[in-house]
């Protein structure tokens, strides 16, 4: 849920400088992979060779949400980032320890390039696209690359539409028609076999208005197309003003977190504090077929009293 109350400048205890916050971006990594990149070349190869199913059963958890179940490979990720360039009215922006103001997409800019780059040294196949979304919908500004540069050249290109007149809804549908178009989400099944495919595709969205609330006007069927795929997924990260009655924070952040149809997505949210939005951003790293559900996932460290109980906590 947003925090009820937050304050417009930053607590000094929250917030760091510039270097300690892009060292602490830097030593985020995602969860170790189940299997070593060999194997799961070969476990890759043998499945489609002889068409066998790598996929485990689904069930269903205490409240009857279907949980898919599927193999904790370090698949290549196909990543969109979404990127919302609006520039609302009266907007706050973030302050750190050094007195320097920053306006949200400065910061958003900063995370998706720090993310790549760390990203990619995980795993250089790993590819990323990237879509603004202004005052006019979504433009679709860069295909997918492995290419660091491009990706980072494309993130200075990016400006701000400062919006003049109020919006109090924006069209999701308008936004899943492009991806949909230009996406390709590898198919699911070889005949009746459930198969895994080459890549998986995933959508960062990072959304930054507090006073326009998305919703499906149009186009709810293309979301849907693509959350047939198991193999498609759906990250929010939520990047908002200090809450209060005269904005739309807490109903913006209810409509996003529907985009979550499967069970699987991360939806984050942050107000204007430097750091969070970092560690934020470094949450989203963990491969998706490796990671916890969210509801599930644990950041503290819990010290252990035995050599044994430390291995089971891994």
């Amino acid at each position: 849920m947003l925090e009820s109350k937050e304050k417009d400048t930053l607590d000094p205890q929250d917030t760091e400088d510039e270097d300690q916050i892009s060292h602490r971006f830097k030593s985020a990594t995602t969860i170790e992979p189940i299997f070593s990149n060999s194997e799961q070349e070969r476990r890759l190869k043998s499945s489609n060779a002889n068409n066998v199913s790598c996929f485990l059963p689904n069930h269903s958890d205490e409240n009857g949400v279907l949980v898919r179940k599927l193999p904790g490979i370090n698949l290549p990720e196909k990543i969109l980032f979404v990127i919302d360039t609006i520039r609302e009215k009266n907007c706050t922006p973030f302050q750190l320890t050094t007195g320097a103001k920053y306006m949200p997409l400065f910061m958003i800019k900063r995370v998706v390039e720090s993310f790549v780059c760390i990203k990619s040294t995980l795993q250089r196949s790993h590819e990323y696209a990237v879509t603004i979304l202004n005052s006019q919908g979504a433009r679709w500004i860069c295909d997918f690359t492995n290419n660091t540069k491009c990706i980072i050249n494309c993130m200075d290109m990016i400006n701000e539409d400062i919006l003049e007149d109020d919006q109090k809804s924006y069209d999701l549908g308008q936004m899943f028609e492009q991806i949909h178009s230009r996406l390709f989400v590898p198919p699911k099944k070889h005949g009746n076999e459930e198969m895994v495919p080459p890549f998986l595709t995933r959508v960062i969205l990072i959304y930054s208005r507090s006073y326009s609330i998305p919703k499906f006007h149009t186009g709810k069927q293309y979301l849907e197309s693509l959350t047939e795929n198991p193999y498609f997924f759906i990250d929010v990260l939520y990047i908002h003003e200090p809450p209060s009655s005269e904005n739309l924070c807490e109903e913006i952040y209810a409509e996003l977190a529907t985009l979550d149809t499967a069970n699987c997505s991360y939806i984050l949210e942050v107000g204007r504090n430097a750091a969070k939005v970092h560690d934020s951003m470094a949450k989203l790293l963990a491969h998706p077929l490796q990671r916890p559900m969210q509801k599930e996932i644990c950041y503290a460290i819990v010290p252990s009293s035995s050599p044994q109980e430390m291995c089971t906590n891994v």
